[in-house]
């Protein structure tokens, strides 16, 4: 809905803890006994103090992680979840790609600086959209405050939610703040009223002292999306049409444009167009599924999404086995 330099590379400091967050939910369990390393116990401020030697639940941890962005706590994490740091940052680059961020790449999991830590706010959103979609995620960062202890029962922690996004503005789900020199203050954001949920992200959003400016911006495009977009149900026509088959045994195959209805977010002032991409004619032989074209979407004359059209039918190429065929039942009057 608005961008600003949203495809710049730049480092994005502890927002980085949404991708280790989501993985460590998808490929951890709560109940994991995560053991704490010497190097993970060294990682600089913001720390939980872990020592090393030291054990907790990862369920535990996730909270440590999301609400007061510990850095110890991230690099434990990935020691538990890849075997190692690097171990993680695969997997963390590997789902990047899953969610076609390739603008992506992850060094750490915590997001302190490296000259190769880097994302887009485009593709920091579709990240935090991804996430968004688990109800774990979702719990821990709406989550105010958090009370656990070591495996061992002999420290007791509470960690609180530092994301003010959540306590001052209407509907916020939070996602997760960062701030590193390098990086400035950064911040992804979500809100949602009704139907409708937003999603922002803000990176290199001031030094310090201007902690407030993410605050202040999230917020403008967040009331911007609110205030002049609202969800509209788009649905093309549904139809079946044939395309003519040259040399094949039987005269079209067909393609059913089946119902690519897509939810929209528009403004007044958009205008929204398809086109139908189609040959006149294709050469025997057909295959059935083949993509032979693509429904195109247009919003104010840019391509917004494509749908493939496929096949319904094979066509066989004519063949001499074929003409064998048709000659005799001509020859012997066979229907």
């Amino acid at each position: 809905m608005y961008e600003k330099n949203s495809s710049k590379k730049l480092p994005m400091a502890s927002t980085t803890k949404i991708m280790t967050c989501i993985l460590a939910l998808e490929k951890g369990s709560p109940k994991d006994i995560v053991t704490v390393s010497k190097y993970a116990a060294s990682m600089p401020d913001v720390q939980l103090n872990m020592q090393s030697g030291e054990q907790f639940r990862l369920a535990d941890l996730l909270y440590s992680l999301m609400l007061e962005s510990h850095n110890d706590t991230a690099v434990a994490i990935a020691e538990h979840i890849g075997g190692s740091v690097k171990g993680f940052a695969k997997l963390m680059n590997q789902k990047a790609a899953e969610l076609g961020c390739n603008k992506t790449h992850f060094v750490t999991p915590n997001g302190l600086d490296s000259d190769k830590h880097y994302t887009t706010a485009y593709e920091l959103c579709l990240i935090a959209d991804y996430a968004l979609k688990n109800s774990g995620f979702r719990k821990i960062i709406t989550t105010p405050s958090y009370s656990f202890s070591n495996i061992s029962g002999s420290k007791q922690y509470s960690v609180n939610n530092k994301d003010a996004f959540l306590t001052h503005y209407n509907g916020a789900i939070g996602v997760k703040t960062g701030f590193t020199g390098k990086a400035g203050y950064c911040f992804c954001g979500a809100a949602k009223r009704k139907n409708t949920t937003l999603i922002s992200a803000v990176l290199a959003c001031g030094w310090p002292p201007n902690k407030t400016y993410k605050w202040k911006d999230t917020k403008k495009l967040m009331d911007y999306g609110f205030n002049n977009f609202t969800k509209v149900n788009f649905k093309p026509e549904n139809k079946n049409v044939k395309i003519f088959v040259k040399g094949g045994q039987s005269p079209y195959t067909y393609v059913k444009l089946k119902d690519n209805s897509c939810k929209l977010m528009l403004s007044s002032s958009d205008t929204v167009t398809y086109k139908i991409k189609l040959p006149r004619t294709l050469d025997a032989p057909v295959s059935k599924n083949s993509i032979i074209g693509y429904v195109k979407l247009f919003i104010n004359n840019k391509l917004y999404h494509q749908t493939p059209l496929r096949t319904e039918n094979s066509v066989k190429a004519v063949d001499i086995n074929y003409i064998r065929y048709i000659l005799i039942h001509t020859l012997c009057g066979i229907s």
